[in-house]
C-alpha cells in the first residue's frame, strides 16, 4: 500500500474539489484500480466516518469495501496505542475525528504516505493529522497530490 486514505480526502475529493463521480466518472475508476491493486486503503474506522455522511461517496466505497478497507489487526492496534499515549487529545478534541489516529497508525504499519486534506494546527495539545505525521517523520499529501505523485492525466 502507497497511501492510507483519510475521510476528509476523500469527502472532499467527491463534493468540495469538483470530482463528482457524474463529471470525472474516469478519476473513480482509477480510484478503485488504486484500491483493487491495494496502492490506497483506509481503515474500518475512515470506512465507518463516511457511513455516518450516507451518501453518494459512502455508497461508492461501500460497493468497493473489499478493495480498501484494511482490517483492524494487532500491529494497527499496537501503533494506535502507541499514538493516542504520545499525542494528546490526538482525534479526541471534537469527537467527530476518531478516524485520524487509524489513518496514521495504519500509515506507520503499511509504510505509506497519508492523504488528507487537513492543515497543519501547530497546536501539539489536539494535533491534526500532519502534526502527527510530522512527528512521526510520515509524509502527508492532498488527494489532488496523489494525482501528481501517480502522473495519471484523464
Amino acid at each position: 500500500m502507497k497511501y492510507s486514505l483519510d475521510s476528509d480526502a476523500v469527502i472532499n475529493a467527491w463534493r468540495d474539489y469538483h470530482y463528482p463521480i457524474e463529471h470525472f466518472p474516469k478519476i473513480w475508476d482509477w480510484i478503485e484500480a488504486m484500491g483493487r491493486n491495494g496502492v490506497a486503503g483506509m481503515s474500518e474506522v475512515v470506512f465507518k466516518e463516511l457511513e455516518r455522511g450516507g451518501d453518494e461517496c459512502f455508497k461508492w466505497f461501500k460497493k468497493r469495501k473489499q478493495l480498501f478497507v484494511y482490517p483492524h489487526d494487532n500491529n494497527i492496534q499496537k501503533e494506535l496505542q502507541r499514538l493516542v499515549n504520545s499525542c494528546n487529545n490526538f482525534g479526541l478534541i471534537t469527537g467527530k475525528n476518531e478516524g485520524d489516529p487509524f489513518v496514521v497508525a495504519l500509515a506507520i504499519v503499511k509504510d505509506c504516505l497519508v492523504v488528507t486534506n487537513e492543515s497543519m494546527s501547530n497546536n501539539l495539545n489536539g494535533p491534526k493529522v500532519p502534526d502527527v505525521c510530522r512527528a512521526e517523520g510520515i509524509q502527508w499529501i492532498k488527494f489532488v497530490d496523489i494525482i501528481r505523485r501517480e502522473e495519471v492525466q484523464f
